[in-house]
């Protein structure tokens, strides 16, 4: 760890990410995260999917090293942008969540979802026009549901909370990514319930 120590220390509440010129250095805490993201990354290389190239794995140290995208977190984009063209970002998360999904379904032979889906974990790179995904350590068996609830949720509640443009980017992150997939809204209503309920029991304590 001392040769981390001069360089940037990136946002993360789980793990120890750190930038390095052009790669990122993601040291995990758990065993398991570490492997998740593992075998997602084995599965999802060379799958056309944008995600950040993966550059090594070290084992003993639970360490995985990406290329760095020189992307802004969309979180930081829905109220920095024109409506239009925060419609135009998730639009293509929506396309790129399908495509993960498909790809995921295809070669484990059941669904796997996120799990921690929120927007810190998507990129836009403005110089290619692109959303990439990012943090797969949380990827589980579930219903694609699940992801949209926390996803709708989420942006919904983003300081500041419920105002006209959230309500309106919310409405067209379910109603693209409805279209684009056979999803049960009863049961998409009910996680959104479920997570609404779970979001502010986290910010009380």
């Amino acid at each position: 760890m001392i040769e981390l120590m001069n360089l940037e220390r990136l946002p993360s509440k789980k793990n120890y990410v750190y930038r390095d010129r052009d790669t990122i250095i993601k040291i995990f805490t758990d065993q398991h995260r570490f492997q998740t993201e593992k075998e997602m990354g084995d599965i999802l290389r060379n799958s056309g999917l944008s995600t950040p190239v993966r550059l090594g794995v070290k084992e003993e140290r639970l360490e995985i090293v990406y290329n760095y995208i020189n992307g802004s977190p969309v979180v930081d984009l829905i109220d920095n942008t024109e409506l239009a063209r925060a419609e135009e970002i998730f639009d293509k998360i929506c396309a790129w969540l399908v495509k993960f999904y498909s790809i995921i379904l295809q070669k484990k032979g059941y669904q796997h979802i996120l799990g921690d889906a929120h927007l810190r974990n998507f990129l836009y790179e403005e110089a290619s026009n692109q959303v990439y995904g990012l943090d797969f350590e949380e990827c589980r068996p579930g219903r694609i549901e699940t992801d949209a609830a926390r996803l709708y949720v989420f942006i919904l509640h983003y300081d500041p909370a419920f105002t006209p443009r959230k309500k309106a980017l919310a409405a067209f992150f379910w109603k693209t990514i409805a279209a684009s997939l056979a999803l049960d809204e009863t049961f998409f209503q009910q996680e959104v319930m479920r997570e609404t309920a779970e979001l502010l029991a986290r910010r009380r304590r």
